[in-house]
């Protein structure tokens, strides 16, 4: 049973899924994406919750825009990084699986049928670019970057996946819930991956095709520079954890 605002009301019946998206100046693309999220997730199940994770403080009008859609509205804690979103949007959703997004259209309702149908097979699925099926809008330069962070990431650490960086994901939350995640930035999507797969046992991994469209309203929030640095400390960091966490399960 679900509340009149498409919301499950945990008093009544477990939330089944938890709709992702953190927020950082994005009013202006939320009143057009919120009604197709919901509807999508209708499609899927009635026990769905939408939790937009907003900044520290409210910026713009997204606050306003939640409670017109009827959709749960949070500021984020610890910080206001993109890691701190995902880290809030673990805390605080309540369904056994939690479908993330970007807030700016580029991630399209359209895909959570073919993603929800790999829950069973999958504790991660990820809506891939780079799959058979996959395209990008982005310009040549982005889509260079990201070539050459995922090569790097999938080679250096095993990863069964060709889009390591694109945070369009359904996970069985409670691979999230046990995970110390330590990065502040777009690099918390890669040690989510890497810590998922050195857990005894790995974490299944599966990708199904999507169009990562141009965003709705609004400019990009990614900085080039601390893209590429934040990636090579996460890199640095994360080959430090797997040698630690492949010695633990040798000892075990």
């Amino acid at each position: 049973m679900t509340a009149p605002d498409g919301n499950s009301s945990s008093k009544l019946s477990p939330v089944e899924l938890s709709i992702v998206l953190p927020c950082y100046l994005e009013g202006e693309s939320l009143p057009t994406l919120l009604p197709e999220i919901k509807a999508a997730a209708q499609a899927l199940t009635p026990f769905y919750e939408v939790l937009i994770v907003d900044t520290q403080t409210n910026m713009d009008n997204t606050a306003e825009v939640c409670l017109a859609n009827g959709v749960r509205h949070v500021n984020r804690s610890g910080g206001n990084t993109f890691g701190d979103a995902v880290r809030t949007g673990i805390a605080e959703a309540r369904g056994t699986y939690m479908l993330c997004m970007d807030a700016d259209g580029s991630h399209r309702p359209v895909y959570f049928a073919s993603m929800w149908a790999e829950r069973e097979r999958s504790d991660i699925t990820i809506g891939s670019r780079y799959v058979p099926g996959g395209d990008t809008d982005n310009p040549r330069l982005l889509i260079w970057m990201s070539y050459v962070v995922n090569f790097t990431f999938r080679v250096a650490f095993s990863i069964p996946a060709k889009d390591v960086t694109n945070s369009f994901r359904l996970y069985r939350r409670s691979i999230l819930t046990s995970m110390k995640l330590e990065s502040d930035n777009f690099d918390i999507l890669e040690e989510i991956l890497i810590r998922a797969i050195v857990r005894k046992p790995p974490a299944r991994v599966s990708e199904v095709p999507v169009h990562f469209a141009q965003r709705m309203a609004g400019v990009s929030k990614r900085n080039l520079i601390e893209f590429a640095f934040g990636y090579l400390k996460t890199l640095q960091r994360m080959q430090r954890f797997t040698r630690s966490a492949k010695k633990e399960i040798v000892t075990q």
